[in-house]
């Protein structure tokens, strides 16, 4: 397993609704399934099991494979239920699904941007041209999702920075007060009237007599 090439996303649809997009651009592989403890992107479907599969990305053969880890009701790469614990290449613009869940991933390459418009027979519009030098695409609908994309991928910064610095946030350590006892090593004379004033209070009224046997 390898770290996949910067912007690869999954477009999570609902119907023909974009719901949201997923990267999966940092890490060797991505977990799905119903337990959020254990699993990078959580199905809430009754019909996922707990972790449910795992899209791993191989770096020498440059390409996304997804592993259904013995799911009970299957993971699907278009209609085709895939054999458990056995990976499968998933090319891009190909449409996977857990379980029952009517949702569905596709996975994406980063968006790309059009570069300075070249010069051609025809002569483009001004409105074109300010997109060709902006860097921006000349459809609307791939305008709609370069805007969804940095989006997601604006969320996932957020939560790193949040996420470091919570880490940096450290509870001060409390100073342990010694318990160790410790002797000196010099005699100490202590006077019993000083630690207690009624010890020899009464010595001056006691009297010695001595009576005779008869």
């Amino acid at each position: 397993a390898g770290k996949p090439p910067p912007g690869l996303h999954l477009d999570v649809m609902k119907g023909d609704k974009l719901i949201e997009k997923l990267i999966i651009d940092e890490k060797k592989f991505y977990l799905f399934g119903r337990n959020p403890d254990w699993c990078d992107f959580t199905i809430d479907h009754q019909s996922c099991s707990r972790v449910h599969a795992a899209l791993v990305y191989h770096k020498h053969l440059k390409r996304v494979f997804l592993i259904d880890l013995n799911s009970t009701h299957g993971t699907f790469l278009g209609h085709i239920r895939l054999e458990a614990h056995k990976p499968q290449q998933i090319p891009i613009d190909s449409t996977i699904s857990f379980g029952a869940s009517t949702r569905t991933y596709t996975i994406r390459e980063k968006p790309q941007t059009q570069g300075t418009a070249g010069a051609g027979e025809n002569k483009i519009g001004d409105e074109e041209e300010l997109k060709g030098l902006l860097g921006l695409p000349e459809e609307e609908t791939e305008l709609e999702n370069l805007t969804e994309f940095n989006t997601a991928h604006n969320k996932r910064i957020s939560l790193l920075t949040i996420e470091e610095g919570n880490l940096e946030i450290q509870r001060p350590k409390r100073k342990r007060r010694s318990s160790r006892v410790t002797f000196s090593g010099e005699d100490a004379i202590i006077n019993p009237e000083d630690v207690d004033p009624s010890v020899g209070r009464f010595r001056n009224m006691v009297q010695t007599a001595v009576i005779p046997i008869k």
